[in-house]
């Protein structure tokens, strides 16, 4: 074991504490897990939890706040029957989208349709998967199975030869090498078992098989206790990241994402920039933004 290995041992109690310590029940109402997981307690069918998850999961960019009011939007106008809107062409095509940022209500609605069309050839997303993952267990390749089917339906929708920018922006491409969060995160919500957040619903995707979702919480905190020197935001640093938890927790390397997300979302964690807060952190022996005060 060489010195880099035993530092990242080092950090599995102050790791353990954050998780303990941390309340998720308080953060879910804020989180996009909040849709998925409304599903999941009420016992809805798989493939509806997936549906409204794979959307939800998607469109998980920039404010929370605004990002979880459109979805909040859609499921009040659809009177929560999300996977009935989608799965129905002409109810889709009548339906009042919304735009959210780079992307259109038209784009909105071509993908709520070609997700709709994925769910009647393939009956559930993990299926879908699966046809790319189980050869070499890649989680890549199933994440590529699933992005090619969509886009090939988006290209039958569109009937054109390229995507729109709001369309190639929810759907980030495998093949980009970019950090591809978002697909993370919903791989995440369905693989890991159910502990009070994520859900567990894939059984044949193990959770040791996952990669972080890599978004400026996550890379922020990893950089300032060392799980990674790397400056890019990109999937080599996601892996490497989650590497380096897999020395504290092999089978589920992701666990500690949600707590040490939120820890940034909630602003608990000021990057050094607060020594009342900070001091107050679990991690803060091991922060290098702490080291003038400690």
């Amino acid at each position: 074991m060489n010195a880099k290995e035993k530092n990242i041992l080092n950090l599995r109690p102050m790791l353990e504490k954050v998780l303990k310590n941390f309340s998720a029940r308080e953060r879910i109402p804020t989180d996009p897990i909040q849709f998925p997981r409304s599903f999941y307690e009420q016992k809805k069918p798989q493939a509806e939890i997936e549906a409204i998850a794979f959307f939800t999961a998607m469109l998980s960019y920039g404010s929370a706040k605004q990002f979880t009011a459109k979805v909040a939007e859609i499921l009040k106008k659809c009177d929560n029957n999300f996977f009935g809107l989608i799965t129905s062409a002409n109810k889709a095509e009548k339906f009042d989208w919304p735009n959210y940022r780079f992307s259109t209500s038209n784009d909105l609605k071509f993908f709520a349709i070609a997700l709709g069309n994925i769910f009647k050839k393939n009956g559930t997303l993990e299926n879908l998967f699966l046809k790319g993952f189980e050869d070499n267990k890649e989680l890549l390749d199933g994440i590529s199975s699933v992005y090619a089917a969509l886009i090939s339906e988006l290209l039958k929708l569109h009937d054109k030869e390229s995507l729109t920018l709001g369309l190639k922006h929810l759907l980030s491409d495998p093949a980009k090498k970019s950090c591809l969060k978002r697909w993370m995160m919903f791989l995440r919500w369905m693989c890991r078992p159910d502990d009070g957040v994520d859900m567990g619903l894939w059984k044949k995707v193990s959770p040791s098989k996952l990669i972080i979702p890599l978004d400026v919480h996550i890379s922020r905190i990893s950089r300032n206790i060392g799980l990674t020197n790397r400056t890019a935001n990109d999937l080599a640093t996601a892996q490497e990241i989650t590497a380096n938890l897999a020395l504290l927790s092999p089978e589920d390397p992701v666990k500690y994402d949600f707590a040490l997300c939120h820890l940034g979302i909630s602003g608990k964690c000021t990057d050094g920039k607060n020594e009342a807060l900070c001091r107050q952190c679990y991690l803060v022996e091991v922060c290098s933004k702490t080291l003038s005060f400690r």
